[in-house]
């Protein structure tokens, strides 16, 4: 072996000494490769880079600086074999001493590493947590079947002789003018608009109500003060408006036909037993994610081990050059980007900063965890190779499959499959184990949300994820906590 260590001991909370000895040998061999590297930068009047004599670089730099040079080759060259022998795991570039240096003598060192901390978890069995409800009601499951057959709705004529009505399609062109001078964005031909949608202003909106296909309209409306266009709010503007095309939205009927389009089921009844199931799941992994997040910030929020600043700065990094990336694939510059979503730069910074916090005690937490809780969480052979075969399962292609079933077999692999099924029984055990206090319902409220007791945030945001049939957003796999780790994304 070309390096031995000598010995490993803690000097600090988090920082351990290894004293280590490289071979003679080896560093022997470096000190040809530390010769031709100085030979190749070396301004030296008279010599081409590349093609210094020993003896002239020694007259130069000194037998000492060649020593030095080939010390640190012979370092660099070792120190991930190193750590991978001492079984640590560094967080910071280390700090090395050369306390021997010698042409004949093996070289000695010592490398002062700073550790991931070891956190000292608070009590995290029989956390008090609110239990938000399951319980689906039948306005519920007829609400989400109206939401279904909304998209499959179509567009027909309405009555020569009827006006515009609140719901309807219709077809217009408009110009917008402010003191007899058109300005931009008030004006358009052929624009689509589902009137009382307030995709344009609800006063001009308001204004088509009654008119029919041909007609023209003027009307005179303050522009509001959240306008895009900040020098155009609270103006007067004039609109010229005419209605080329009126449509209303036709919802399919509930019957066999519409049900073949949607899936194999028997009847009207068998369809809303399968949403009433979905708008469950849905509820179910609500819940579950408002559980754990409950009890991570509980222990987030009592544990006293100090994260390390590295870490949180690393994780910074990491997830700002993963947004920089992100809006450069999509051409939008981050000036642009944070107009967009009207913060400043230092909102934003905070944002990441909070964010890159939370993920690294996440991973502090759940690394705690799998060692205090290590007799009933890790996996068993079984559960490893029922988990490999589940995920080979959702693929298709020969192709893919062979390549996962090589990275299964890998140490990365095997370690990926064992760390999801850890983190998956940590938080089945903390969730079992916690008090959970089931949300009261109000009654004048109930089924007016899927998830009732989210804030209003936090329901538009479910909205999104809303099943449908042929959408795959709702999978319990796809809901599970995933916490980051250090070197992933």
């Amino acid at each position: 072996m070309n390096f031995k260590i000598k010995s490993q001991k803690k000097i600090d909370l988090n920082k351990v000494k290894l004293d280590v000895e490289i071979s003679n040998n080896f560093l022997k061999k470096n000190i040809g490769k530390a010769y031709k590297e100085i030979s190749g930068k070396a301004n030296i009047p008279g010599f081409r880079k590349g093609k210094v004599p020993y003896q002239v670089i020694d007259a130069n730099f000194g037998r000492e600086y060649v020593l030095n040079e080939a010390a640190s080759l012979s370092i660099s060259e070792l120190y991930p074999d190193i750590i991978m022998e001492s079984d640590l795991n560094p967080i910071d570039y280390p700090s090395i001493k050369i306390t021997r240096l010698e042409e004949e003598s093996p070289l000695g060192f010592e490398i002062e590493l700073e550790l991931e901390p070891e956190i000292e978890l608070p009590q995290y069995k029989g956390i008090k947590v609110t239990g938000f409800s399951t319980d689906v009601s039948g306005e519920e499951v007829e609400r989400q079947i109206d939401n279904i057959r909304n998209s499959f709705a179509t567009l027909e004529p309405v009555l020569a002789d009827r006006g515009i009505a609140k719901g309807d399609y219709v077809t217009l062109d408009f110009t917008g003018e402010i003191n007899g001078k058109e300005f931009e964005g008030g004006s358009a031909e052929d624009y689509l608009l589902e009137v009382g949608s307030n995709t344009l202003f609800p006063e001009f909106e308001d204004s088509l109500i009654g008119m029919k296909a041909g007609d023209s309209k003027t009307i005179t409306l303050t522009l509001p003060e959240n306008i895009g266009n900040k020098e155009l709010a609270g103006k007067q503007a004039t609109f010229k408006i005419f209605i080329k095309d009126i449509k209303r939205k036709v919802l399919p009927e509930l019957d066999e036909g519409f049900l073949k389009d949607l899936g194999d089921f028997k009847d009207v009844e068998d369809f809303k037993s399968y949403v009433k199931d979905k708008i469950f799941e849905q509820k179910d992994n609500f819940r579950r994610t408002k559980v754990i997040e409950e009890i991570l910030e509980h222990i987030m929020n009592n544990m006293k081990t100090a994260v390390p600043e590295i870490m949180i700065t690393r994780r910074i990094k990491q997830l700002t050059d993963e947004i920089d990336e992100n809006l450069r694939n999509q051409k939008i510059t981050r000036e642009d980007y944070l107009k967009m979503i009207n913060i400043t730069e230092n909102q934003f910074n905070e944002e990441i900063r909070k964010r890159a916090e939370k993920d690294v005690k996440e991973y502090l937490i759940f690394k705690a965890l799998e060692k205090a809780e290590k007799k009933r969480v890790e996996p068993s052979e079984e559960e490893i190779n029922k988990e490999k075969e589940k995920i080979i399962s959702s693929y298709d292609k020969e192709e893919d499959i062979k390549k996962v079933k090589e990275f299964f077999e890998s140490t990365d692999g095997r370690e990926m499959l064992a760390g999801d099924i850890r983190r998956r029984k940590i938080i089945d055990l903390l969730i079992n184990s916690a008090k959970i206090v089931e949300e009261v319902e109000d009654k004048s409220t109930q089924g007016k949300s899927a998830e009732a007791g989210a804030t209003e945030e936090e329901k538009e945001e479910d909205k999104k994820e809303i099943y449908t049939p042929g959408d795959d957003v709702i999978q319990s796999e796809s809901k599970s906590k995933k916490i980051w780790t250090p070197g992933s994304e």
